[in-house]
C-alpha cells in the first residue's frame, strides 16, 4: 500500500530511546505501514527523543537539530509532513522534556502539522516511560487508523502473531570452533572515534564493611589527554559474567556449539569478533535486564504450551498493565528467570537478537579534577602519574577518579539482585583496562561559571557528590594560583559553600578528611562543608534543612553576589525539596513574594545559575 509509509525518527544518549523506537516500530508494522528512516521526502513522521542536561537534545540529535535550526530553511520546507512527536523525560528537571517540545515547535515553524497530540513520558511515573507510551500508542494507532484505513478485506496483524525476524543468523561452517574459549584475548572490541583505554589503579571501597552500601571509589590513568569539565561523565560498557552467560546457554538450549563464529546479517560494527554465541551473550545482549512487554509478544510464539501461552498473552495486553509490572519490574524479575519459569518456551536465534535488548553503557559522573598537577600547598593532593622522557619510550600518564555505589538489594520475592555495570565494576583490580568514552555532562559547567571568582552553592547528596568534588578541586586551584601570584587575572576568590547530606558521619560521609583540609587550608570564607547526617539522631536531616538553617549566607552568595547553584544527586523528592527551600529562602531573607521568588528561581535557571543533574 503505497500511502502506508512512515518515517520513525529517534535520538538516544544511552540506547532507551532506541529500545521503546523499537517496539513503536513493531506496532507500525502489524498496522501494515512500511517503517522507513527518511525524512525530507517523506509525507507522515514520528519522532521520538529524550532530553539531556538543562533542556538539551541527546548528542546524537545535535547534528539534525542545527541542520533543523538554519535560518536559511524556507518556512514551507516541511509543510507536505504530518507529524506526532513523542518525549522521554523526568518531571524532576525544571525543563520537563524540553528537547521534545523545542523540536516539535521547530517542525510547526517550518511548515510541518501535527497529525496526533504530542506524548511526555516521564520516568517518575509509577509504571515508568510506559505509564504514558502505552496509552499514547493505543490513540496514535487509532488515529493511524482513521486516518489511513485499511482496504477491505485487510485488518492489522495481531499482537500476539510473530512478526519476521529483523536478522538472520548462520553458523560459519569454515572457521572452526574455538576450543576452551581460545578467542577470550584476541578479541576485536569495537572502538568507537571518541573511546579511550582506562587502566585502573585502585578499587578501594569507602564505607566500612558493616555498612550495608557498598560505595567504591575507583581512579584510574590513560595514556589519552583528557580534557573534562566538572559534571563530565565516563561511559563504561559492562559484560554479563562467565556464570551468567553458563546459566544462559543452558537455559536457552539452542543447540548449537557456544564457541563456533556465527554469521549474523545485518552485521553491527559494534559487535565484537570473532562473533559467537558466547560472545554474544558476554558483550552484546542484557539478559539480566527486566523484559518489556515486547518480550512476551516473541515468547507467546515461541511456545507449544498453551497455558504458558495463554499467561503470556495476557501479559502483552496493555489493560494487565499493573500485573505485568508487578511480574516484572517489582520484583525486579530478569530474563532469564522469565525462561526459565516458562520453559516451554523455545527462543529461535535469530529472534534472540531481537527480542533481547542490547547491553548499554552506564554514566558515572568524574569526582576529580581535570588539571594534573601537584599542589604547592595542599601537600595532600595526589600528584599526577610522573612523567617519563621521551628517552625511557612512555607518555605522561593522565588520571581520573570515580565515585560508585554498587547496586546490590534483596527483592520482594527474596532475591538477591545486582546491578550489571556496578557489578562488573567491583570485580575491576588494579591493573585491568577497559574501553570507555566521555559524555557531557548536565551541569553545564564552564571555564567561566567554575571561576574562583564567581561564589557557587553546591548541593550534592551521597554520590552526588562526585561532581562537586572536581568542582571543588578545580575552584581550590584557582585559589592556589591567585595566593601564590600566577593568576594574571587577580580575581580575589569567592566562597565555595557545599551542602552534603549522607545516613551517618561514620557510614558514608565521602572525602569528609578532604573537606576538611581544604576548608583548614584556605579558611571557610572560602570553601565551607555543611552536613546532614540523617540517621545519626533521632529526627533526620537533609540537604534542603541545611539551605534553610543557612539561608542567611545562602541569599548573600546567590541573592547578593549572583552566585550560582549547582544540584546533582539521586532523583526523586530530592530535587524538588531543594527547589522548595531555595524559594523559602528568597522568600525569608531575599524579601520576595511567593510568585516573585519562584520567578527569580526560574530567572536563574534561564541564566545558567541553577543547574541540575539527577538520575
Amino acid at each position: 500500500m503505497e500511502d502506508h509509509n512512515i518515517t520513525l525518527l529517534y535520538a538516544s544518549e544511552t540506547g532507551t530511546t532506541e529500545d521503546y523506537a523499537g517496539e513503536l516500530g513493531r506496532t507500525l508494522e502489524r498496522l501494515r505501514f512500511n517503517v522507513r528512516k527518511l525524512l525530507l521526502s517523506t509525507s507522515l513522521a514520528i519522532f521520538m527523543c529524550p532530553t539531556t542536561g538543562q533542556g538539551d537534545v541527546p548528542a546524537n540529535m545535535q547534528k539534525f537539530w542545527r541542520f533543523l535550526l538554519r535560518k536559511k530553511l524556507s518556512p514551507g520546507l516541511l509543510h507536505h509532513m504530518r507529524f506526532s512527536t513523542f518525549g522521554l523525560g523526568d518531571s524532576t528537571y525544571p525543563k520537563f522534556n524540553w528537547a521534545a517540545k523545542k523540536l516539535h515547535k521547530r517542525l510547526l515553524q517550518l511548515g510541518a502539522s501535527e497529525f496526533y497530540i504530542r506524548g511526555e513520558g516521564d520516568v517518575q511515573h509509577e509504571e515508568g516511560i510506559d505509564g504514558t507510551l502505552t496509552p499514547w500508542v493505543e490513540g496514535l494507532s487509532s488515529k493511524l487508523l482513521e486516518l489511513f484505513p485499511l482496504p477491505r478485506g485487510i485488518s492489522p496483524i495481531p499482537s500476539h502473531q510473530l512478526l519476521p525476524p529483523k536478522f538472520t543468523v548462520s553458523i560459519d561452517t569454515s572457521k572452526p570452533i574455538y576450543p576452551d574459549q581460545s578467542y577470550a584475548d584476541n578479541l576485536s572490541l569495537p572502538r568507537g572515534p571518541t573511546s579511550f583505554k582506562l587502566t585502573v589503579s585502585k578499587n578501594g571501597r569507602l564505607t566500612p564493611i558493616t555498612h550495608f552500601q557498598d560505595t567504591r571509589l575507583l581512579s584510574f590513568t590513560s595514556d589519552t589527554p583528557l580534557s573534562h569539565s566538572p559534571g563530565d561523565a565516563i561511559n563504561i560498557l559492562a559484560t554479563n559474567p562467565p556464570e551468567v552467560v553458563s546459566e544462559a546457554l543452558e537455559i536457552l538450549n539452542l543447540g548449537i556449539p557456544p564457541d563456533q563464529p556465527l554469521i549474523i546479517s545485518p552485521l553491527s560494527s559494534t559487535f565484537i569478533t570473532p562473533l559467537t554465541l558466547r560472545t554474544l551473550l558476554t558483550h552484546h545482549l542484557d539478559i539480566t535486564a527486566i523484559p518489556r512487554r515486547s518480550f512476551f509478544t516473541f515468547c507467546a510464539s515461541f511456545t507449544t504450551d498453551e497455558t504458558h501461552r495463554e499467561r503470556l498473552i495476557d501479559f502483552t495486553n496493555p489493560l494487565y498493565a499493573e500485573e505485568l509490572w508487578d511480574y516484572t519490574t517489582r520484583p525486579r524479575r530478569s530474563i532469564l528467570e522469565v525462561l526459565q519459569e516458562f520453559g516451554s518456551v523455545k527462543v529461535p536465534l535469530e529472534y534472540l537478537v531481537e527480542m533481547v535488548p542490547r547491553i548499554r553503557g552506564r554514566l558515572f559522573s568524574i569526582a576529580s579534577a581535570a588539571e594534573q598537577y601537584s599542589s604547592p600547598l595542599i601537600p595532600s593532593l595526589p600528584p599526577p602519574a610522573p612523567e617519563t622522557t621521551e628517552e625511557e619510550g612512555e607518555k605522561g600518564k593522565y588520571t581520573l577518579d570515580l565515585l560508585i555505589a554498587i547496586v546490590k538489594y534483596r527483592t520482594v520475592i527474596k532475591r538477591i539482585r545486582t546491578g550489571m555495570c556496578t557489578r562488573y565494576i567491583s570485580t575491576l583490580q588494579p591493573g585491568d583496562t577497559l574501553n570507555a568514552t566521555l559524555t557531557k555532562g548536565g551541569l553545564g559547567t564552564s571555564s567561566a561559571s567554575i571561576k574562583h571568582s564567581t561564589p557557587v552553592v553546591l548541593i550534592g547528596p551521597g554520590t552526588g557528590v562526585a561532581p562537586m568534588r572536581a568542582m571543588v578541586w578545580e575552584r581550590m586551584m584557582g585559589v592556589e594560583k591567585y595566593l601564590c601570584g600566577d593568576d594574571s587575572g587577580g580575581l580575589r576568590p569567592a566562597k565555595t559553600l557545599l551542602f552534603f547530606g549522607c545516613r551517618g558521619v561514620n557510614k558514608d560521609y565521602y572525602f569528609g578528611n578532604e573537606w576538611s583540609e581544604l576548608s583548614g587550608r584556605f579558611g571557610k570564607e572560602v570553601f565551607e562543608v555543611k552536613t546532614a547526617f540523617s540517621r545519626d539522631q533521632e529526627r533526620k536531616r537533609y540537604v534542603q534543612h541545611l539551605i534553610k538553617e543557612e539561608a542567611e549566607e545562602v541569599w548573600r552568595l546567590v541573592g547578593e553576589m549572583g552566585g550560582v547553584v549547582y544540584v546533582c544527586g539521586s532523583s526523586g523528592r530530592m530535587p524538588q525539596a531543594v527547589r522548595e527551600a531555595l524559594i523559602e529562602v528568597f522568600v525569608e531573607v531575599g524579601g520576595k513574594g511567593r510568585g516573585d521568588a519562584e520567578a527569580y528561581l526560574l530567572g536563574m535557571e534561564g541564566e545558567g545559575r541553577y543547574r541540575q543533574e539527577t538520575w
